[in-house]
């Protein structure tokens, strides 16, 4: 059986939200998807790769939107060895810099040290005036994973 987790991490990577935000932006997210089996904010130990999952297509560069598939492995285990501590690059196709969690993933992914995940949310997107709810609450922008496992 497969599960679909929606997560919405932070777009700065090291940023998390204090207690009190964290908790009013879980019960804004309960009550916009009340079929969801489960809704938290997970906090990791440093910063993390929230990726797609199975929806996982592809990478591209942000500038130039060149396929990155080749070079990100090699680029993703780099940042690794120094715990995603740094996720700075310079793309191989035009030569820019740029962070890992800028690139143009298809579907989206990101690096954070925290997301607030929701188990089977019974719902296949986000209105946009959902995630600025969640969002004000949270005290942050965020970006969308749908992950599916």
């Amino acid at each position: 059986m497969s599960d679909t987790f929606l997560r919405l991490v932070p777009n700065e990577p090291h940023w998390h939200p204090d207690e009190p935000a964290a908790t009013a932006a879980v019960k804004i997210v309960r009550g916009l998807f009340p079929m969801a089996e489960h809704v938290t904010v997970e906090y990791e130990e440093g910063v993390t790769f929230f990726d797609a999952g199975a929806n996982t297509e592809s990478v591209h560069c942000p500038f130039c939107a060149s396929d990155l598939e080749d070079w990100w492995g090699e680029a993703m285990n780099e940042a690794a060895a120094s715990r995603f501590e740094d996720l700075s690059v310079t793309t191989p196709c035009c030569h820019r810099h740029t962070s890992l969690n800028d690139l143009r993933y298809v579907w989206p992914a990101a690096f954070g040290v925290c997301a607030l995940t929701v188990v089977s949310p019974g719902v296949t997107s986000v209105a946009s005036e959902q995630l600025r709810a969640i969002e004000q609450a949270l005290g942050s922008p965020l970006k969308v994973i749908w992950q599916h496992l």
